[in-house]
């Protein structure tokens, strides 16, 4: 099941953003999702809770 969020950005990430997903022919809001979820796994913190889901 989805779950749809808001966030909010400064007019310059929104920019970039813009930029970059157009560079790489995808949605904006694809994209910032992408970012989000690598910057968990760089900090672990998706590898984590799956652990403690097999520890349960």
């Amino acid at each position: 099941m989805s779950i749809q969020i808001r966030i909010t950005v400064s007019k310059e990430i929104n920019e970039l953003l813009e930029k970059v997903s157009r560079k790489l022919g995808k949605k904006k809001s694809m994209l910032a999702r992408e970012l989000m979820e690598q910057k968990m796994y760089d900090l672990e913190l998706i590898q984590r809770e799956l652990s403690n889901d097999k520890k349960e």
